[in-house]
C-alpha cells in the first residue's frame, strides 16, 4: 500500500468515518498526485447526492464511488443495527455503484473510497482472492483518521498501485 502521510485536513468534523471527510481527503490527495478533478458529486434518480469523484490524470479517467462508515448517534431515538451490519451493506452498495458507474462512463476505471477501518478491511481481504484469481482491476483508497490516504487494490497483483 501506497500512504500519504502529509496528506491531513483541517476537517471540524470529529466523525471521520463520514463521507464528507473521506470525499475531501481523497480529493486533496488526487490533486497533491497531480490528477485533475471534473466532479465531486452527482444526483441519483431520487435526487439525493451521491458521493463520486471524477479524476483524470494523463488521460485517464477515474470514477471513485465514495463510502462512509456506519455510526451511532447518542440521541437515535430506536433501535441500532450494529455496525457490523451495516459496515457489510455499505461495502456491497458501494461496489455495486463501482460496477454500474463502469457502465455509465466509457474508458473509465472505478474505484471506491473508505474509511480505513478493520471491518472494511475484513471485507476486502475476504475479495482479494476472488478478485486476484479472476485478474481484476480494482482500486482502494482508504482514509485514516488524520487524512491521509493508502492506495490499494482488490487484487493482489496490482497491491503496490502507483498513482
Amino acid at each position: 500500500m501506497e500512504k500519504n502521510a502529509t496528506s491531513t485536513l483541517d476537517f471540524k468534523n470529529n466523525d471521520w468515518y463520514s463521507e464528507d471527510f473521506i470525499q475531501s481527503s481523497v480529493v486533496k490527495y488526487l490533486k497533491e498526485n497531480g490528477y485533475k478533478i471534473q466532479k465531486e458529486n452527482r444526483l441519483k434518480d431520487a435526487e439525493r447526492s451521491e458521493k463520486i469523484i471524477t479524476a483524470s490524470k494523463f488521460f485517464k479517467k477515474e470514477i471513485i464511488e465514495v463510502k462512509g462508515f456506519p455510526q451511532y448517534h447518542e440521541n437515535q431515538l430506536h433501535a441500532v443495527v450494529p455496525k457490523v451490519t451495516y459496515a457489510k451493506s455499505w461495502f456491497i452498495e458501494a461496489l455495486f455503484n463501482s460496477f454500474v458507474n463502469f457502465s455509465n462512463f466509457d474508458n473509465a476505471e472505478v474505484a471506491m473510497a473508505l474509511p480505513n477501518v478493520g471491518r472494511y478491511q475484513a471485507i476486502i481481504k475476504n475479495l482479494n482472492d476472488y478478485f486476484t484469481a479472476n485478474d481484476l482491476y480494482f482500486r482502494i483508497y482508504l482514509v485514516t483518521e488524520d487524512g491521509s490516504v493508502e492506495v490499494s487494490n482488490l487484487n493482489h497483483k496490482y497491491m503496490k498501485v502507483v498513482s
